[in-house]
């Protein structure tokens, strides 16, 4: 019972901030500086509730209250939401998912191995976006992961892609062709990363192994 209460409470709220988006996205961009400590609310409110891509409103962010405020704001609020969701995963559904696990054994083992590298394995998942950020949140949760160490890694993980969001806002409009750079050191920057998560994935297959 508790399961779909919670489900079908979050079906509500998203649903009710899908239907005023418009109202939503008018009050964001009104130029009241009055509403900086409201924005921290907003960004964990989009990302629980993606009503507006997350990605649309951290580069309005960067855009109405520059790269660092407007990246603060961007981390807060991912971060922020990653946890309670974390949570509201953990606690409402961790047995279920832990069953659905159980059934594939190739799964339950890439579990065990996620598990077990925990803090490095969700720190890579973050600093390399490409895999969705509720994927993470969710796998995390139903795992045996411990919330600080989720916690943590999150909270690393999450600063280069909110700080590129931030500055593409702030630039995008008024210096483009410093857009293109900042594009090219944070694609640089994912080429080491995940240059670094190979060699690291290289060396737990080798330990392994032997």
């Amino acid at each position: 019972m508790k399961k779909w209460v919670l489900l079908f409470g979050y079906a509500f709220v998203f649903l009710i901030g899908f239907w005023q988006k418009e109202m939503f996205l008018d009050w964001i961009e009104s130029d009241s500086i009055q509403l900086l400590p409201l924005m921290f609310l907003a960004s964990v409110f989009l990302g629980l509730f993606p009503v507006i891509p997350f990605g649309l409103f951290a580069g309005m962010m960067g855009a109405k209250f520059g790269p660092i405020w407007g990246a603060f704001i961007n981390w807060t609020g991912s971060v922020g939401s990653a946890w309670l969701f974390f949570l509201f995963v953990r606690y409402g559904y961790q047995q279920t998912g832990r069953h659905y696990l159980a059934k594939y054994p190739r799964l339950a083992l890439l579990t065990r191995a996620f598990e077990q590298n925990a803090f490095v394995a969700v720190l890579f998942a973050r600093l390399i976006p490409f895999i969705p950020s509720p994927v993470i949140n969710i796998y995390a949760a139903i795992s045996a992961v411990r919330f600080p160490t989720f916690a943590l890694a999150t909270a690393i993980g999450k600063i280069p892609t909110m700080l590129v969001f931030a500055l593409l806002g702030d630039q995008l409009f008024h210096n483009a062709q410093r857009s293109l750079l900042t594009l090219l050191a944070y694609a640089g920057f994912l080429g080491i990363a995940i240059l670094l998560y190979r060699r690291w994935q290289t060396r737990g297959k080798a330990k392994t192994s032997s």
